[in-house]
Parts: structure tokens; sequence; C-alpha cells
């Protein structure tokens, strides 16, 4: 392993300990809160009058997630975890992503790079240009989805412009994001129902992946890179 990238994963390490010890020091008297049976039995109840409105309002809120390139994901895919459960929550936004890259595609096809220079920087669109002149990136795609710290979102707006198929698309991008739609939605639900011991775990095993998936994230995406070029 590179020396960059062993003192990336150590940074990123040290940030990641000092941002979860930050955030439970802040939340931890509300989050302690969902451990008392009555608190759980008044939220079950709220969740319940909501029925398919609450539903439609975090599908809706997950749709504008993704469209929005800017706002993350995390903070949606751990509500809905918290209302409805891992699968339940896993099936929302999972088809709000479904939904919205729909919607992105769409836009894409029809206004090109147009809209994505008024997105985003002209500079950060142009280093994914090896990705925007294949014909042939179906693993690529995959692997990039797959990854934690690639932009998302905003590749779906640039594989809009390929040759891709938006059906295809939307196949290996759901696929793509199942383990971390999942992994986010159990640490709601676990929090939910006060199981702080399994939600940790989760926390700190996502965090672990992540961490290391972001600083092996420049070598795949040049070997991706290779891939392409190879094919063209």
């Amino acid at each position: 392993m590179e020396k960059k990238t062993c003192m990336r994963i150590i940074i990123y390490c040290i940030l990641f300990i000092g941002l979860v010890a930050g955030i439970s020091v802040i939340l931890f008297p509300y989050f302690r809160r969902l451990s008392e049976p009555e608190y759980q039995a008044k939220l079950q109840q709220w969740v319940g009058k909501m029925g398919i409105k609450g539903m439609f309002i975090v599908l809706c809120i997950q749709v504008l997630q993704v469209v929005i390139a800017f706002i993350p994901g995390e903070p949606v895919e751990l509500l809905s975890g918290a209302l409805y459960g891992t699968i339940g929550g896993m099936v929302i936004c999972l088809a709000g992503c479904i939904f919205a890259s729909a919607i992105i595609f769409a836009l894409s096809k029809r206004f090109g790079k147009k809209l994505l220079y008024m997105l985003f920087h002209e500079e950060k669109v142009q280093s994914w240009k090896w990705l925007q002149d294949s014909r042939k990136c179906d693993m690529v795609v995959f692997i990039l989805f797959f990854i934690p710290g690639t932009p998302k979102d905003m590749l779906t707006y640039i594989v809009g412009i390929t040759q891709m198929k938006i059906g295809k698309f939307i196949r290996i991008s759901t696929l793509a994001r199942i383990p971390s739609v999942v992994s986010s939605t159990m640490i709601g639900s676990t929090m939910r129902h006060g199981d702080w011991v399994i939600s940790l775990i989760i926390f700190v095993i996502t965090g672990i992946v992540g961490i290391v998936g972001i600083g092996f994230k420049d070598r795949i995406i040049r070997y991706c890179r290779k891939r392409i070029s190879h094919r063209v």
C-alpha cells in the first residue's frame, strides 16, 4: 500500500472517530429517549397516523435529495429506517432513487452538457470526461456507485449524457446502492428500538468500510478509467 494511501486512511479514521464522538455527545440526550418504551409507543403511534402520506413525504424527500445533488443522502436513509424499519426504509429510499434517476436522465438527455455546467463546476465535470465518452461502461458504473466517496448524484447526471439506456442504468445503480442503503436504514431502525449496541456495531463497520473505500477511491477510479480507455 502506498504511503499516501496509508496516511489518508489514518486521517479519515481520526476524523471519523472525532465526528462520531462529537455527534454522540450532542445527540445522546435525544437518542436516549428512543430506549424508553413510552417514547417508542408514541413514535409508533405517530407513524401509524401518518400512514401512506408519511411514506409519500419521505419518498419525496429522497427524490429531492438525489435530484439536488448537494444534499447528503444518509440522513434521509436513517430517517426512513427509523420510521419504517430496515426493509420498509430501504424500499422507500430505493424507490426514491429510481424516480429521481428517471427525472435526471430525462433532463440530461434533453439539455445535455449545458445542464451539467449549470449545476456543477466545469472543471469537475471535465474530470469525468472519460466516462462521458465511453460506449461500454456497465461494470464501471456499478463499481462507481458501489464504492463510498464517489459523487453518486453528480454521476447520475453524467451517465445521463452517455449512450447507456435508462433501464440498464437504473438496474445497475439500484443494485449497487443496496448495501449502503440497507446499512443506513438498519442503523435508523435499531436506534428507534433502542438497540444501541447493534446500532453502534453497524455504524462502526459501515464507517470502516467507508473509510477504506474512500482511501482507495482514487486508485479504483484510475482502474475504471483504464478499463474504459481499453474499450474505446
